[in-house]
């Protein structure tokens, strides 16, 4: 038998083919939640040396109207201004800032544009191919021919690369989506399980491209890592398909009062729709376990500036 460690380096290795960057201040305006990330690519590993997130709900205040609202537009600015001085503070210059779905999205995205111009803060609204082509770095490292999955708050990205061409496929059955829309009405987790798989498996089934690759990796998993796992820790952990099959039976066999009161549990709807994603993409892709990293998708902006 492999030791488990020579088995995640013969994975992932942990030093890509990279050149130093220096610090970076990353700012990840996610649909649900932004971070700040002050790390670096050194020696060819990842290192990061501050992290802050806070729960905006852009996503949910944008689905109302297809606008973010002038309340939200405020907290926007008022959370890049308080980040903006921690990267003041330490002394780093050189910043960046991605923002995902609910921003691709909204119908007054330009005024975010401005928010950021008006900080200083270079601000780039990701396409699903530029998001996907970030969550492969923040997944890999840069490696190439691996399978990576983002599985994000209103998206779900998928991507491969093989040299310098990246196949990808984006839907929108995020987490966020998913607890809404099935598990918080279901009176059951196995008629939620049922009818998000049935809503999954076209998506799944024409990503053939995810298959047969060296490795699988997930990007925004480290929540279910440590559901399943019952530890704090989780970089580089690899869950194996058994694992998450055991905990889906557990789910499964609850009853509508077991079910409705695990639905009150704190940040259960990001842990129930990934974990049911998890499940689902192992089996059809083929792979018999996921290597999860404890990475944003804004690293992958530091990642990218070294190769």
């Amino acid at each position: 038998m492999i030791p488990l460690l020579l088995l995640t380096l013969l994975l992932f290795p942990f030093r890509a083919l990279s050149a130093d960057t220096g610090r970076v201040c990353a700012i990840d305006m996610g649909s649900n939640t932004f971070k700040l990330i002050l790390g670096e690519m050194k020696g060819g590993k990842y290192l990061q040396h501050h992290f802050t997130k806070n729960r905006l709900g852009v996503g949910d205040d944008m689905s109302k109207t297809g606008m973010i609202s002038p309340p939200k537009l405020k907290e926007i600015r008022q959370t890049l201004e308080k980040y903006l001085e921690v990267c003041d503070s330490n002394g780093i210059q050189t910043r960046s800032a991605v923002a995902t779905a609910a921003f691709r999205e909204a119908k007054n995205q330009g005024e975010v544009v401005e928010v950021a111009k008006s900080l200083n803060l270079p601000l780039e609204i990701a396409s699903e191919e530029r998001e996907s082509q970030l969550a492969y770095f923040v997944g890999t490292l840069g490696q190439r021919n691996f399978a990576v999955i983002d599985n994000g708050s209103r998206t779900i990205e998928l991507v491969t690369s093989s040299g310098s061409d990246y196949q990808w496929s984006v839907f929108h059955l995020g987490y966020r989506i998913a607890f809404q829309q099935f598990f918080q009405p279901a009176r059951t987790f196995a008629e939620a399980n049922d009818r998000y798989r049935q809503a999954l498996a076209p998506n799944l089934f024409s990503a053939s491209f995810m298959k047969n690759r060296d490795g699988y990796a997930g990007v925004e998993m480290e929540g279910v890592a440590r559901y399943l796992l019952s530890q704090d820790r989780v970089d580089g952990v690899l869950i194996s398909l058994d694992t998450v099959s055991r905990k889906i039976a557990e789910l499964r066999a609850m009853s509508e009062v077991e079910f409705s009161q695990l639905k009150n549990v704190k940040d259960i709807d990001e842990i129930l729709p990934r974990l049911v994603v998890l499940e689902q993409t192992l089996i059809t892709f083929g792979y018999r376990e996921i290597q999860v990293f404890e990475r944003e998708l804004g690293v992958g902006l530091i990642v990218e500036k070294g190769i």
